[in-house]
């Protein structure tokens, strides 16, 4: 009896862990569900007041970086740099004029054939003339830009998510106008165990199941958060896919499969 009696507290340690630890197995089986994230994603807003005149691109298509995305009613802006390179064409010319005033009364001056104070006068006129004509070029050069402000181009490639205002309606400066992503690459987020926090370092490869193609993603850790969650004990990270086919779409999620030094292989 004493040797059944010293063999059973073990046995009911161990019956006693056994829960917990099948717990924790079936917690790190469970799946890790990933989805996806455009890499970039941005809502353009209008520079300027105007008439939106057309559209270049719909919902759902792609364009390259620097490709104009819409137009805007170029018109008065056009108008406005044309008085700007006229008042600028004026103010050189009285510039030039400016300077040879002076340089011919400074001639004379040397020659007793004209007084200081005319000098003077000639050089205050010049000074005004120069301070005319910064100002006529600064606003030509304001001008030329308001007029690039009439053509949106795409900071970086991509396709575009859903347009706001509608074409021939007006917009106001700082008015959002469309917004655009980049899926040439995407942003894989998933959430870990706390407890594989020391396992995972950027550059490890990654490999997903995506649920709605049913094939196999690879990619590379991206982003690993500082801290983790308390309350889900679970941490964040990002894996970068590659998806210049175009086959993945943002929103569409995934099984985690493997992430190790050995996954890409």
């Amino acid at each position: 009896m004493r040797k059944r009696f010293r063999i059973l507290p073990a046995a009911l340690c161990l019956a006693a862990l056994w829960p917990a630890l099948a717990a924790d197995d079936a917690y790190r089986a469970l799946p890790v569900k990933a989805v996806l994230f455009p890499m970039r994603e941005a809502v353009l807003s209008s520079r300027i007041d105007g008439v939106i005149i057309r559209y270049r691109f719909a919902p759902g298509e792609r364009f390259k970086e620097g490709e104009p995305l819409l137009e805007l009613d170029r018109q008065e802006r056009e108008n406005q740099f044309k008085r700007a390179a006229a008042a600028l064409k004026e103010g050189r010319g009285n510039l030039d004029f400016a300077r040879k005033q002076l340089e011919d009364f400074s001639v004379l001056f040397k020659e007793s054939l004209q007084s200081e104070l005319e000098v003077k006068r000639k050089e205050l006129e010049l000074q005004i003339a120069e301070s005319r004509f910064d100002t006529a070029e600064a606003e030509r050069d304001n001008a030329a830009l308001q007029l690039t402000y009439c053509t949106l181009k795409a900071p970086f490639a991509g396709r575009v998510e859903k347009i706001l205002p509608r074409e021939f309606e007006t917009v106001r400066n700082g008015q959002p106008i469309l917004s655009i992503i980049d899926d040439n690459r995407l942003l894989a987020v998933m959430h870990l165990p706390s407890a594989d926090l020391p396992k995972i370092g950027l550059g490890d490869p990654v490999r997903l199941r995506i649920n709605e193609t049913g094939t196999v993603a690879s990619g590379v850790v991206h982003e690993i958060a500082a801290r983790a969650d308390h309350r889900s004990e679970t941490f964040e990270i990002k894996a970068l896919i590659d998806n210049a086919d175009h086959i993945l779409t943002a929103g569409m999620s995934g099984v985690l499969q493997e992430i190790s030094k050995d996954a890409g292989k």
